[in-house]
């Protein structure tokens, strides 16, 4: 049961890049756009997109993004815009909540009406390649494979009134293209029939969780592979930070695709909300791995099948389109981001 009149409305800004496939770009395999199961190496069907993730805000807190509350209730602190998308701080996080008008949740619970989830009853799915076997592969991650698996049940996080979070260490891979989103997760919402043109806004309330998070720096990386790329290379593909690439696609050859950037210094352990303008997508057409770019107005009528999830770099790809020849003696490295997500929402127009 939703709360009649304690409700959270948020307009903010922007966003837009990459996170799974292939490309000439120097760092994705190309691979196929749609896999029959979200488990299989061919998950990995996003293409990073020619938009650029801000590395920083380019304007100062956004006086008219704002929040309501009632009482004690959850408020967004004025944004601050990262040009293709905002982030805002929450206070009070999880208490006071019920769902706007002209919203769609994706996955919310509004004042712990909806206590332990279930994830595949909503049509939720993950994967995790982790646990294929291959103790060589994953040598270098931090924790043990299962730690990396995606869970069914939501559970109810103490850090935010005690709602229902999905919580998931998501890993990227820096060096390899395959199997590069080891682990990630998606929802199917065909039958929802929200199309491309239908949405203003993506909003989604996140926390970076300190306790399983580690990103290379990008000193770090320049030494791990100074006999490989020059340190240009690794500068353009990632800053140490936590990327998320968030992709609506309608099942076949169309795509919107967002990649958004938070520093974990700044957000580690807080909540924040991202709101993402639907137009401050990237949209593209891939056939048979070629890349067509398109805008929201080729895609308005379109019917989204799906969101998918994953952890990303800064520019979508890997170091792998730059190592020639590549070889099994390149070390992999790994970016492992703990992250707690308390809502996915589409704000309609």
């Amino acid at each position: 049961m939703y709360s009649p009149s304690k409700l959270l409305s948020l307009a903010v800004l922007a966003a837009g890049l990459s996170a799974c496939g292939g490309g000439s770009d120097g760092g994705k395999k190309p691979t196929p756009t749609t896999s029959s199961s979200p488990g299989s190496s061919s998950t990995s069907s996003v293409i990073a997109t020619s938009a650029a993730v801000s590395s920083g805000p380019v304007s100062s807190a956004l006086a008219s993004s704002s929040a309501s509350s009632v009482g004690e209730g959850e408020l967004a602190q004025a944004a601050v815009d990262y040009s293709t998308y905002s982030v805002a701080e929450l206070d009070n996080c999880g208490m006071n909540i019920s769902a706007a008008d002209k919203t769609f949740a994706l996955f919310a619970d509004y004042d712990n009406a909806a206590q332990n989830q279930s994830l595949t009853a909503l049509k939720f799915s993950g994967w995790n390649h982790t646990t294929n076997g291959n103790t060589a592969e994953w040598a270098n991650l931090k924790h043990t494979p299962a730690t990396y698996n995606f869970t069914a049940t939501t559970q109810a996080n103490e850090s935010c009134n005690g709602v229902d979070t999905l919580d998931v260490v998501l890993v990227k891979k820096i060096a390899d293209w395959d199997r590069q989103h080891a682990n990630g997760f998606e929802r199917e919402i065909l039958a929802h029939g929200y199309t491309f043109g239908s949405i203003e806004n993506l909003v989604v309330d996140v926390k970076i969780n300190s306790a399983k998070t580690s990103v290379p720096s990008v000193d770090s990386l320049k030494t791990i592979y100074a006999n490989y790329v020059s340190a240009g290379t690794v500068e353009a593909l990632d800053e140490g930070k936590v990327n998320v690439d968030i992709t609506l696609h309608d099942g076949a050859n169309l795509h919107a695709k967002a990649i958004v950037q938070l520093d974990q210094t700044t957000y580690a352990d807080r909540w924040v909300r991202v709101t993402i303008p639907m137009n401050k997508f990237s949209f593209y057409e891939e056939i048979n791995y070629n890349r067509t770019a398109k805008t929201q107005a080729d895609l308005n009528s379109v019917v989204i099948k799906r969101m998918l999830v994953v952890g990303e770099t800064k520019k979508g790809t890997v170091l792998r389109g730059n190592i020639n020849p590549w070889t099994s003696n390149v070390p992999e490295t790994f970016k492992e981001m703990d992250l707690s997500f308390k809502k996915f929402e589409f704000q309609l127009k």
